[in-house]
């Protein structure tokens, strides 16, 4: 049986004055040997308390009261006997729900029945009818163990919470590991499909190599701060850097057209207010189609970005044409990415060939309500 520290100090606190008035009650009632075992059984009862939460602390206190009841029937008396149900109740709650209300209706028909075959008791004519005490005494049992259920209840519904707490930080923790993952692959193949282009360029264009080089910095030195930022994230250190919106698409079809794809944006419509949340979709969803166009299609593509701002949602759409790459059955890591963001963030994703050939993604994200 292990100690607990906040039970010892409970049994000290109420061992002293309980103890104390026992010891007055039982010498002044009971003379010779009997007064120093009730003594020695109140002890006892109180050593217990220690380990009320067991059911072997509650056996022990029974015991110790048993004790008690052999010696006389007016052991009631003694202040200690509020023992009893003290460590019926935490039994209860703590360890078992059975044993605590077996162990204290036996010891209330033993008291009950001491009491009433107690020579002293019947000759000085004292206390109620044994009937009466019995009730009394199941009454103080039926109570401390409806007090222990409703104990165990509550601790039972406190941990039932923290398991929750724990499901749902841990299903956090999955979806931002899952984000981080989709902004590592967006941030690191973009910025390497860019580079690896340019790098293919200048392969048969010396006379720009200076361009090219200049390219591949900006590329290289663009991801190293957007990973900076997603590790700055992780680490909450430092000043976090806004995530990129519809205002840096210009600038992002600047850079693929830099590393030699032709690409084009067209808006459509009237822009209405999104949040940003959508607006990074957006973002990474033209960034991921125009990295795949960069890696898969021929040198002569052509890119056409074009959002269109309909009556009840952005439609997205980015088409190049050119030859059919084979990838739209959407099983790719990057084409998974983009559902997972969209699905995130209540839009569709399509994806699939084009009417003239080439690949097409089409993106809806609905405006919010």
């Amino acid at each position: 049986m292990r100690v607990r520290s906040a039970d010892l100090v409970f049994a000290l606190v109420t061992g002293v004055p309980l103890v104390s008035l026992s010891v007055v009650v039982a010498t002044l009632s009971v003379p010779g040997v009997r007064a120093a075992v009730l003594v020695a059984a109140c002890l006892v009862a109180h050593a217990g308390l220690v380990f009320r939460r067991d059911p072997r602390g509650l056996l022990v206190i029974a015991a110790a009261f048993g004790v008690q009841a052999a010696v006389t029937g007016l052991f009631l008396v003694l202040p200690s006997v509020a023992v009893f149900p003290i460590a019926l109740y935490s039994c209860t709650a703590y360890a078992t729900r059975v044993l605590p209300l077996a162990v204290g209706l036996a010891g209330a028909g033993v008291a009950a029945a001491r009491f009433a075959t107690d020579t002293s008791v019947t000759a000085a004519h004292l206390g109620p009818s044994p009937w009466l005490l019995l009730a009394l005494l199941v009454a103080v049992v039926v109570g401390a163990w409806g007090f222990g259920l409703y104990r165990r209840t509550q601790l039972a519904y406190v941990e039932l919470l923290e398991e929750r707490t724990r499901a749902v930080a841990e299903q956090a923790a999955q979806a931002e590991r899952a984000r981080i993952a989709r902004e590592m692959h967006d941030v690191v193949a973009h910025s390497l499909s860019v580079i690896v282009a340019q790098a293919r360029g200048g392969r048969f264009a010396a006379d720009r190599a200076a361009d090219v080089l200049a390219t591949v910095e900006e590329t290289g030195r663009r991801a190293l701060t957007d990973m900076r930022a997603l590790v700055g994230v992780l680490r909450a250190e430092g000043e976090l850097e806004p995530q990129p919106g519809l205002d840096d698409l210009p600038d992002l079809l600047r850079r693929t057209r830099e590393a030699g794809l032709r690409a084009e944006l067209t808006v459509a419509g009237g822009p209405r207010p999104i949040p940003p949340t959508a607006e990074l979709t957006v973002y990474r969803v033209v960034q991921e189609a125009l990295t795949n166009t960069l890696k898969h299609a021929n040198r002569t593509a052509k890119a056409e970005v074009t959002l269109d701002w309909t009556p009840d949602a952005l439609v997205v759409t980015v088409s190049d044409d050119g030859r059919d790459r084979g990838d739209g059955d959407g099983l790719g890591n990057g084409l998974a990415g983009m559902r997972e963001r969209l699905v995130a963030v209540g839009g569709t994703l399509s994806v699939g060939s084009g009417q003239e050939g080439g690949f097409r993604v089409l993106a809806r994200l609905p405006y919010p309500s």
